[in-house]
């Protein structure tokens, strides 16, 4: 997840805006959040392979990864790794290794990337497409320090893996497309590179389902839920998708919010690759915890992950996915 700061005068602007001016919203978001308190209790059913998530997720967080920045030699390791469980699973590919290199250009330098693609055919809608996208690159390493993105973003891209197995296994309606993107900690070039090329026609993708920090519970244990707000036709979805969720599943993170410790704000509808679908009117749910204490440092490693919530996150993704595909 990129992060986007705010001037503090702009914080406290809003503020005082938001509770002179706006005092419904506020009623609204607070009521929101007295419901929330009473949203589903953390279930497991087992509708996805565990263990394999949980390897996933380690050997992507783990050190000889060297934090996965992007054109790294950690980040090439991951692309294998990608490959392979892509060619394991069972995908198709729309290129060869499922590899789709990208050039971009920072700071008026020319850099590179590359997205691995993998997709799996529908059943009764097979030219109509649902792109599944979790960024799998992340900091790299600052001297000794390693910046594993155990939550930002290999519990995305787990989750990612862990679905084309279940798709494969029971196809969906639609076609569903899976990309692990690159370079979205650096301006979401990955998602930017898809839409700019897409290996289908735009118009066939009907929506998008953004993956990015889905493991880390926090105390308030709670998965967030993005899109209705954007785009109306999804709201059925997203209120279906609270009450069937494995935990506690809110809609929320749709606009702009504080970070854990009010210091900065986000902008949620442009934290992550979501952001590029909304710019092509494509649909979007964003799944996320949101902001937490070990984002963006060397503490944002597996053993901050609680695995019984990271599991029934994935179940829950999966249950959105499915409901989606009957739109």
């Amino acid at each position: 997840m990129i992060k986007n700061n705010s001037p503090l005068i702009d914080q406290i602007l809003v503020l005082v805006l938001l509770l002179t001016v706006y005092q419904p919203t506020v009623y609204a978001q607070s009521a929101q959040s007295t419901q929330s308190t009473q949203c589903n209790a953390q279930t497991l059913r087992h509708t996805i392979d565990a263990d394999k998530l949980w390897a996933d997720l380690t050997f992507l967080a783990s050190d000889e990864l060297q934090g996965r920045r992007t054109g790294s030699s950690g980040s090439l390791k991951a692309q294998v790794y990608l490959q392979q469980a892509f060619k394991q699973i069972g995908t198709n590919a729309f290129k060869p290794n499922h590899r789709h290199p990208f050039s971009r250009t920072a700071r008026s330098k020319p850099a590179y990337g590359t997205n691995i693609i993998g997709w799996l055919l529908g059943s009764d809608l097979p030219e109509q497409y649902i792109v599944v996208t979790a960024h799998f690159d992340h900091m790299g390493k600052e001297g000794l320090k390693i910046f594993n993105g155990a939550d930002d973003n290999a519990s995305g891209v787990a989750a990612l893996l862990a679905l084309a197995r279940v798709i494969k296994t029971k196809p969906l309606r639609h076609s569903v497309i899976f990309v692990a993107t690159d370079g979205e900690e650096q301006g979401l070039y990955g998602a930017k590179a898809f839409l700019r090329q897409p290996p289908v026609l735009i118009e066939q993708i009907k929506y998008n389902i953004n993956l990015d920090m889905i493991g880390y519970p926090g105390k308030k244990r709670r998965l967030y839920l993005a899109g209705s707000k954007d785009f109306e036709q999804l709201r059925p979805v997203v209120n279906q998708s609270v009450r069937q969720a494995s935990l506690c599943l809110v809609a929320g993170h749709d606009s702009t919010g504080f970070s854990y410790d009010r210091s900065y704000r986000i902008n949620w509808r442009k934290a992550s690759d979501h952001y590029s679908f909304y710019q092509q009117g494509i649909p979007y749910l964003f799944f996320s915890v949101g902001d937490h204490k070990y984002y963006h440092t060397e503490s944002d490693t597996v053993d901050r992950i609680d695995r019984g919530f990271y599991t029934a996150a994935v179940e829950s993704v999966l249950t959105t996915l499915q409901l989606l595909d009957e739109l």
